[in-house]
C-alpha cells in the first residue's frame, strides 16, 4: 500500500452482490476517500452496480451512513439495495 492510501473491504448484499458478481472484494483509495467515492469507483468497473445507486442504503461497519462519511484504513462499506420479502 502506498502512502496517502487507505485499504477498505466493500461488502455487497441483494441486487448488489448480482450485479458485481460476488459478494466482498477489498479495494484501495485515496485518503479522506467517501463512501459516494468507494461506490462511484466500483461502479466504474461495473456499471450495472451504478443502476442501483439511487435505492441502495449504504453503511460503514454496521452503521448507516451518508454517501459524504469519510472511510479510514480498514473500514468495512456495505452497499444494501432494497430487498423484499413476505
Amino acid at each position: 500500500m502506498v502512502e496517502g492510501e487507505i485499504k477498505c473491504t466493500a461488502m455487497f448484499f441483494a441486487a448488489a452482490s448480482q450485479a458485481i458478481g460476488c459478494t466482498e472484494k477489498e479495494i484501495l483509495l485515496t485518503a479522506n476517500a467517501t463512501v459516494g467515492d468507494a461506490f462511484d469507483l466500483l461502479a466504474k468497473e461495473c456499471p450495472k452496480l451504478q443502476a442501483l445507486s439511487s435505492s441502495c442504503a449504504l453503511a460503514v461497519d454496521g452503521k448507516l451512513v451518508q454517501q459524504d462519511t469519510v472511510l479510514c484504513d480498514g473500514s468495512t462499506f456495505a452497499i444494501l439495495p432494497p430487498v423484499s420479502g413476505g
